[in-house]
């Protein structure tokens, strides 16, 4: 555990934000909700830790928080689903520890009320369908059970610039805070879009480098990488002959095939 708190990482908006609450007189506010993000971060690093993943950094965020792994791009759909949906589950966890603390009236019912608002807030605000939330990239798995690579990341991102402009419109009257949180998703959901490239030429090459025990198996008809999906080894028709996804990335990336 020593080296996965050294790992973690508070972004510079969690103290800008902790800043503001100190001001107002509102440091039992920033505690519940530092809490709670920390957590549901937990909750991902407990099922990272699960199925023997590595964990690269942490960053807390005012809001939840980005966990960094070194795992392929190819993993198993339900390992990431899992993963995604450990923040909100221990986030229950949570609730049920405060309401049995309550009950035994270890502490007030005012801040019971208080933990219950900004849990109930945080639990659905991580579930709406925009990336890099959780539920934008649950969102992205389901679609890449369905869809190739490529189109799920490109409906997904398409997908999350809506809702966050929704997101943005519904609260463009509110505190300041949320300016802060839209301004965050934005540049994060910006970053996503520019390495769509970078992220798919990475999926292609840990298919090509790795061989990764698929149960299902496609074909084909048109010798197109863009068709490769996840959990799905794939085979294509090249005139008469079917040749595999391994010898259409041998010729993506071994530069002896070209001399």
């Amino acid at each position: 555990m020593k080296t996965i708190f050294h790992k973690i990482k508070i972004h510079e908006a969690t103290y800008f934000l902790f800043f503001l609450f100190f001001l107002t007189g509102h440091m039992k506010n920033i505690l519940l909700i530092f809490l709670i993000v920390l957590f549901h971060e937990f909750g991902h690093i407990f099922f990272i830790k699960y199925f023997h993943y590595s964990i690269v950094s942490i960053e807390i965020l005012p809001f939840g928080g980005l966990t960094k792994t070194s795992k392929f791009l190819n993993t198993p759909i339900l390992h990431d689903l899992i993963i995604y949906l450990g923040g909100v589950t221990f986030q229950i966890f949570l609730s049920f520890f405060f309401f049995i603390l309550n009950k035994q009236n270890i502490i007030y019912s005012s801040t019971y009320q208080m933990f219950c608002t900004y849990n109930t807030w945080i639990f659905f605000f991580n579930l709406l369908p925009m990336r890099p939330l959780d539920g934008g990239e649950i969102l992205r798995l389901l679609l890449e059970k369905k869809l190739p690579f490529k189109k799920a990341q490109i409906y997904a991102n398409v997908f999350s610039f809506f809702v966050l402009s929704c997101f943005f419109f519904l609260n463009i009257h509110y505190k300041f805070n949320n300016y802060l949180i839209c301004s965050f998703l934005l540049f994060k959901l910006y970053d996503l879009i520019k390495n769509q490239r970078m992220l798919l030429n990475r999926f292609f090459l840990e298919r090509f480098l790795y061989n990764f025990p698929y149960q299902k198996i496609k074909h084909e008809n048109h010798k197109n990488l863009c068709l490769l999906k996840k959990d799905t080894w794939h085979y294509f028709k090249e005139g008469d002959k079917v040749i595999s996804e391994k010898e259409l990335l041998r010729r993506k990336f071994d530069i002896h095939h070209f001399f």
